[in-house]
């Protein structure tokens, strides 16, 4: 038999591979034309650049792990709308600068003082990128007549996010002022868009902080759609009026209360001495009107001042209390009226290291008579001792009035020198007149009320574009 020839077998193995190639290229075909699908962000496989499933690369959508998670910034706040039926607001933060979630499960549920569950609320919102948005929930029915102490706000799994590379608001917020507080309250607000198409589904929340900033009412509200350029009104409204919270003052105060405790203090009676009993009783009442950030320091007063003072600066309002009910008239001797001393000791407190820097100082003084102490080196009368009291007192009210410290007195009953007040006070309105001390604890509230500029409650509205996804 005769071998076969190398080109034969060449020309064999051609033919094998061109079959090959052939049979391989139907198959390709095949496969290409009934099989293959081009990868896409939505066929539920990771290929491409997709860094996930259908996330991460070229696609719209990021995957969870490279999205930095929402933060909630404050537990949930309850608030009763009416009998059994109340509300609940949530802050959450979306801190990703290029990606909204566009899909976020969330669960509220709800406690009574036991921490026995009374229910839950589920729901999803959405999160725009940089943005911290109010979650709210109304309606909530409680049973039974439970009510709730606290609630827990809890993100699900699942949260979508997605690419949102564009720049500047797309809607503008203007809003009043808190209207028919006392009746039924209500925000009036204009929504603008100031983008170059239409919105669709804007929700709107709006919160209501106190001066310590503090959420004390919420509402909700919707816009179904909004043309480029337009603008539209909405109103947010309650059922039932709500308090304004918790008082906050514009910046901390330091006061100096300075009590006059000479022989005249018990011209009234002495068991207990009045007038002074009801000026101690008022001057506590007026100490635990200043807030917590508040300090105060307490000099009472006759022909001189305790050296060291009653009570030098400090936030502790109950020992201020305890130590202005132990001020009581030395019996053993004459007492006279010296004003120009606890001026003395109230400025040099109020600029001592006990002071707080970023404070406002005040000095409020309550006196039932004329200066008449230190008597002067050579008079020879009481006039001439009561002047000499009055100018020695009044230099030093036009010193520590140089210093920024704020000067009310306090004139009680008839036997008292108005002029002379109203000279040391920092202004003619900072004087008041008590004829008896019944008038005071008012006067007091009145200088509480003016020292502290109240921080008002504000208004903020935050707001999610939901577009085509309700």
């Amino acid at each position: 038999m005769d071998e076969m020839s190398p080109w034969a077998s060449r020309r064999k193995m051609i033919y094998l591979v061109v079959i090959v190639l052939i049979l391989s290229s139907i198959s390709f075909a095949i496969f290409w034309k009934y099989w293959y699908r081009t990868p896409t962000c939505f066929d539920n496989f990771k290929n491409g650049d997709e860094a996930g499933i259908d996330c991460g690369g070229s696609c719209s959508l990021i995957c969870s792990n490279e999205a930095i998670k929402p933060i909630v910034r404050w537990d949930p706040r309850l608030f009763e709308v009416s009998d059994g039926v109340w509300s609940t607001l949530v802050y959450v933060e979306n801190q990703n600068t290029n990606a909204d979630a566009v899909y976020v499960p969330y669960t509220f549920t709800f406690y009574d003082e036991n921490n026995s569950i009374l229910g839950e609320r589920k729901g999803a919102t959405i999160l725009p990128k940089s943005k911290v948005v109010g979650i709210f929930e109304g309606s909530i029915l409680i049973e039974n007549g439970a009510r709730p102490r606290r609630a827990v706000f809890e993100i699900g799994n699942g949260v979508v996010w997605k690419k949102n590379e564009e720049v500047g608001e797309k809607i503008k917020i203007t809003h009043s002022s808190i209207l028919k507080l006392e009746t039924a309250p209500r925000v009036e607000a204009n929504i603008k868009n100031n983008s170059i198409e239409e919105i669709k589904n804007i929700e709107l929340v709006a919160a209501i902080f106190d001066g310590a900033d503090n959420v004390i009412a919420a509402s909700r509200t919707f816009i179904e759609k909004l043309e480029k350029d337009k603008s539209a009104d909405v109103f947010f409204t309650w059922p039932k009026t709500f308090e304004l919270g918790s008082k906050a003052c514009e910046k901390p105060t330091d006061v100096m209360l300075l009590l006059d405790r000479s022989g005249s203090m018990s011209s009234l009676g002495t068991n207990p001495p009045e007038p002074l009993f009801g000026a101690k009783e008022a001057a506590k009442s007026f100490a635990l009107q200043l807030s917590g950030n508040d300090k105060i320091g307490f000099v009472s007063f006759a022909s001189n001042v305790k050296d060291p003072i009653d009570l030098t600066l400090s936030s502790d309002k109950d020992l201020a209390k305890q130590i202005i009910s132990e001020v009581s008239i030395e019996a053993s001797s004459t007492q006279y009226t010296n004003v120009f001393e606890p001026l003395h000791f109230a400025w040099q407190e109020l600029i001592s290291a006990r002071a707080q820097s970023d404070s406002s100082k005040v000095i409020v003084l309550l006196t039932d008579g004329v200066a008449n102490n230190p008597r002067n080196p050579q008079g020879r009368t009481e006039a001439d001792d009561i002047k000499y009291a009055e100018e020695l007192a009044s230099k030093e009210a036009v010193s520590i009035k140089r210093d920024g410290i704020i000067i009310y007195t306090i004139g009680l009953g008839e036997k008292i020198n108005e002029v002379f007040l109203k000279n040391i006070a920092s202004e003619s309105d900072n004087y008041f007149f008590a004829p008896t001390a019944i008038n005071l604890e008012t006067i007091y509230k009145n200088i509480s009320v003016d020292i502290c500029k109240e921080v008002p409650a504000r208004i903020e509205i935050t707001y999610k574009i939901f577009g085509d996804v309700i």
